[in-house]
């Protein structure tokens, strides 16, 4: 379904909702309410917590069809220009933009296994409060073995600029990777899920509508989302919740 679909398919069911018919809305305000349906839509079903079937992102075939377009690759990713701030052993590496979360990480490191290849080190994802807990664990902080075995911490970090004066001027989001100093981190690739492009509706210039990019049997699900959202913006219908519509995909 194209963007413009989308928004003839939402003021149709918007029409049948209301008693005495839908005012009509303008591009703008199908735009707005579609791309935050969008957004929603994804939220529900990344975390099996946030919707009553406990699907959750990759567990079955529907849900793992219907996000599979926000998977993506970000191979070798640079190191931060502004290593500021990182812990002891610890790097900076500037995510993708877009990028929303990691679903897979690799951190080749500068040591070679039997036969010569660089060793490939497992990640641990950690908080800054287990940070002084672990380092002295043997189980649980940085290492590497020479027989192809070796740990690397991660935490996440603050962009290097926040854009908080200026938008332009933002930095892409960072993660830390941190050794225990006896090896150094080679190359640092993830698979991860980006942000919904968002949705744009203009039936005046087709050429300028932008489509979800998600798979095409989610867009009935996200244009009854995008009804329960307009009715409560206009205050024509309460939202009680939209968990119902979870049960369309």
């Amino acid at each position: 379904m194209t963007a413009n679909e989308m928004g003839v398919l939402l003021e149709l069911k918007l029409d049948r909702s209301s008693s005495f018919g839908s005012p009509g809305y303008e591009d703008f305000e199908l735009t707005s309410v579609l791309t935050e349906a969008e957004y929603l839509f994804v939220k529900k079903f990344i975390d099996r917590k946030n919707n009553r079937k406990g699907e959750s992102f990759e567990e079955t075939e529907v849900r793992n069809q219907g996000l599979s377009a926000l998977i993506k690759r970000g191979a070798t990713l640079p190191v931060s220009s502004d290593q500021t701030g990182t812990l002891t052993n610890g790097k900076f590496y500037d995510l993708p933009e877009f990028f929303m979360y990691t679903i897979l990480e690799e951190a080749g490191i500068d040591k070679t296994d039997c036969d010569d290849n660089n060793i490939i080190a497992d990640i641990r994802v950690i908080g800054h409060d287990e940070v002084s807990r672990f380092k002295r664990n043997k189980y649980k902080k940085p290492y590497f073995k020479p027989y192809d075995e070796a740990l690397v911490w991660r935490l996440v970090f603050s962009r290097e600029i926040d854009g908080y004066l200026d938008i332009s001027t933002r930095t892409s989001k960072r993660h830390q990777l941190v050794t225990d100093g006896t090896f150094d981190v080679s190359n640092y690739s993830i698979n991860y899920l980006r942000s919904p492009k968002g949705i744009i509706v203009d039936s005046n210039v087709v050429g300028n509508q932008r489509n979800s990019i998600l798979d095409d049997s989610t867009h009935d699900t996200i244009v009854d989302i995008a009804v329960s959202l307009m009715l409560e913006r206009v205050k024509e219908k309460e939202l009680v919740n939209i968990e119902g519509f979870k049960d369309l995909e």
